[in-house]
């Protein structure tokens, strides 16, 4: 059973740990991705709304859509809607927290909210120490609640160096030597997770008190050569991708040893929170996408929920870096993929065809009638 935290006296200290572009398939590679299963409650599918860092950041902290809070290309990093959309740390500052988020670019992070925001330099970071002190210092500061927002960025910086950087959109070298890349990108993950470890080990020295929420999630997944065209991640909506995972972590009020595998979306993460704090969502801004997870929690499982992603590659076969061209929505069961550039339409059933590898469009002409009904709504909203 779940107990609210506005029930329960003080507020918690609030530490969530976005560690960038791990593979819900990879999380295997080091145990502390079991160890903070048995310690919380697991999230085993849930879907992004965007496969990439500029979009699905400002997605995650506002609980809306890239879509409806203005963020939702390459280029329209600065188009955050901050008039009519409210961030979870705006609430967390407006209930008396003090609110810190520390990235490897500050673009990444829509602004409102955050009492600091800090940057680190991607090269030669050592984050286990940086994060370390950060967090000394927060726990230190007595008599006032923290968010602190800890962006793990050491995969991102790895894979541009070794994958982006080094291969064509096309090229052989890359595409069709799966097993190759596959090892490269496990010791990019087994590192971060050595620092999640490091972090981990840290908050639960700090945390005498007990009572600090701690969230682990990633934005995004990336390819390993699974599609021509994609060497690495923003260009198609292939689950490889867009298919994440979360962990909420906070003995004191949640289940340990849970693993919720009903399909769900980074942006249900902050009407999760507000409810645990019991903050009601502002009803003069945009109201939110997403929809708490607690009751998802208390009957250890449920419905399956509709997800929407999009996105518009800075390069690939159709580079849209201004809007949106590949759109998808995705059931339990079923995903519909539409390119706006191509006209091109992929239907996929995920139970028979995991990888995707067999489009069916065509084959099932009502599942295709009532998901491209609903993707129309999505981009209606647009």
């Amino acid at each position: 059973m779940i107990f609210r935290w506005f029930k329960q006296g003080p507020r918690p200290n609030i530490v969530w740990i976005l560690m960038d572009q791990v593979r819900g398939d990879y999380r295997r590679c080091h145990p502390v991705f079991e160890a903070l299963g048995r310690e919380g409650v697991l999230f085993s599918e849930v879907i992004t709304y965007a496969p990439y860092t500029m979009a699905s950041l400002p997605a995650m902290l506002s609980g809306l859509f890239g879509s409806r809070n203005g963020v939702n290309a390459y280029y329209n990093a600065k188009s955050f809607d901050k008039d009519r959309c409210f961030t979870l740390p705006q609430y967390l500052k407006e209930s008396g927290y003090y609110t810190l988020a520390d990235t490897f670019r500050d673009i990444l992070i829509p602004p409102p909210g955050f009492d600091q925001v800090m940057v680190y330099e991607e090269e030669g970071a050592d984050l286990v120490a940086r994060h370390g002190e950060i967090l000394r210092r927060l726990y230190g500061q007595r008599g006032r609640p923290f968010f602190a927002f800890l962006h793990y960025g050491l995969i991102h910086r790895d894979v541009v160096r070794y994958v982006i950087k080094q291969y064509g959109d096309f090229d052989d070298r890359y595409f069709g030597r799966y097993a190759e890349n596959a090892r490269r990108y496990e010791a990019f993950v087994r590192e971060g997770g050595d620092y999640l470890d490091a972090v981990w080990t840290a908050l639960r020295e700090l945390d005498k008190e007990n009572n600090t929420l701690i969230i682990v999630a990633t934005d995004h997944g990336t390819s390993l050569g699974e599609k021509p065209g994609e060497k690495a991640y923003g260009i198609y909506t292939y689950d490889y991708s867009i298919k994440t995972w979360l962990y909420l972590v906070c003995p004191k009020l949640l289940p340990r040893n849970l693993e919720i595998s009903s399909l769900v979306r980074t942006v249900d993460i902050v009407p999760t929170v507000l409810d645990l704090l019991g903050i009601s969502p502002k009803k003069k801004f945009k109201s939110l996408d997403g929809e708490s997870l607690l009751p998802l929690i208390d009957g250890r499982g449920g419905p399956d929920r509709e997800a929407f992603s999009e996105t518009g590659g800075l390069d690939g076969p159709h580079p849209s870096t201004h809007a949106p061209n590949v759109k998808c929505v995705r059931t339990k069961e079923w995903k519909l993929i539409y390119n706006t550039t191509t006209k091109r339409k992929e239907l996929y059933n995920l139970i028979q065809d995991r990888d995707e590898v067999q489009n069916v469009f065509g084959q099932y002409p009502e599942v295709e009638k009532r998901l491209w009904e609903r993707l129309m709504r999505y981009t209606s909203s647009e």
